[in-house]
């Protein structure tokens, strides 16, 4: 019986492709969320757009990655990592395609809404995978997620900034080209193996959001921080 028995240390040597691809995928979702920050300046000018309309794209965007961090966990605990994963890079390339066609301010919302939800639940999911692959590295983990989210940032932002200049049409190319490695990322993760063996029944809740007491003060350090940063950045 216990050949029988699939472990994540199994999936890990199997496919040892697994843990970088995973990295890969957060990367590439966060350099999304980054990609239109180098724009906003254009579609003010072309459309004349106000900075409170810039604002509440910005904030359409952030509620649904905190609505999507709140379900999408357990969503993967019941569905699985993969199907996750698959859905929200699938969600990023569908709002990359209304960018593409973007006319209107409400079109932008429409596509930052969904985007926000698509990274929001490739960081949960995509964290959840990687404990799944290596549950005693977390600290590792930790570290390397947060590497790849900052180098995918910092390539889109980087990248879409010198399209914008150099390219016949700014508002377009930044998003064909990442949807091209979306779906490129999208066709590798195909061949994932699900990495949650243990995938649990029951219905799917909201997890309530909590500080564990030994870390709160820390958190709290660390919230301010990144809450001053993004809000000079406003990259998100």
């Amino acid at each position: 019986m216990t050949c029988l028995d699939e472990t994540p240390t199994s999936h890990a040597e199997t496919q040892r492709w697994a843990y970088p691809l995973l990295l890969i995928v957060s990367g590439v979702a966060l350099g999304v969320s980054g990609l239109p920050a180098p724009l906003y300046g254009i579609y003010e000018a072309n459309w004349h757009l106000s900075p409170l309309a810039t604002t509440i794209v910005f904030a359409a965007y952030a509620f649904a990655a905190l609505a999507a961090v709140l379900v999408a966990g357990r969503i993967s605990d019941v569905v699985g990592r993969k199907p996750v994963l698959l859905g929200a890079l699938a969600a990023l390339i569908i709002g990359l395609g209304i960018f593409l066609i973007a006319d209107s301010i409400g079109m932008l919302l429409l596509a930052r809404t969904i985007h926000g939800a698509a990274v929001g639940s490739i960081v949960v999911a995509g964290a959840a995978a990687l404990l799944d692959l290596r549950p005693h590295h977390g600290v590792r983990t930790g570290q390397l997620s947060g590497v790849s989210f900052n180098v995918g940032m910092t390539v889109a932002i980087v990248g879409s900034s010198l399209l914008a200049q150099y390219v016949a049409h700014p508002l377009r190319t930044p998003y064909a080209v990442v949807a091209v490695v979306c779906a490129v990322v999208g066709i590798a993760v195909l061949a994932l193996r699900e990495t949650h063996a243990g995938r649990t029944g029951g219905r799917i809740r909201i997890s309530r959001p909590a500080v564990p007491p030994e870390i709160r003060d820390d958190f709290w350090f660390a919230a301010l921080g990144a809450m001053a940063s993004w809000s000079v950045l406003g990259c998100c």
